[in-house]
């Protein structure tokens, strides 16, 4: 996440406007990595307010790609 896609400002400004953003290590954080059956990385997943996932990004993508996921994701979000 701190690398790439995420340097850029547009990124990090669609991010902190609509998202609430955690990070998980593998390894440390095993758990979560089964808890959302995560099987490679990256790997982005969007959840409501309930915590149930309702969007889920595999892969690296070009920043403009990324906000078109996330601008989907939030379409999703927002429709619940």
């Amino acid at each position: 996440m701190e690398t790439g896609t995420f340097l850029k400002d547009d990124v990090q400004g669609h991010i902190r406007e609509n998202f609430i953003p955690v990070k998980y290590e593998s390894g440390q954080d095993a758990d979560q990595f089964t808890r959302f059956s995560i099987v490679a990385t990256p790997t982005y997943i969007i959840l409501d307010a309930q915590g149930d996932e309702v969007y889920r990004i595999i892969g690296y993508y070009s920043p403009e790609d990324f906000i078109g996921h996330l601008i989907s994701a939030r379409q999703i979000v927002n429709k619940l």
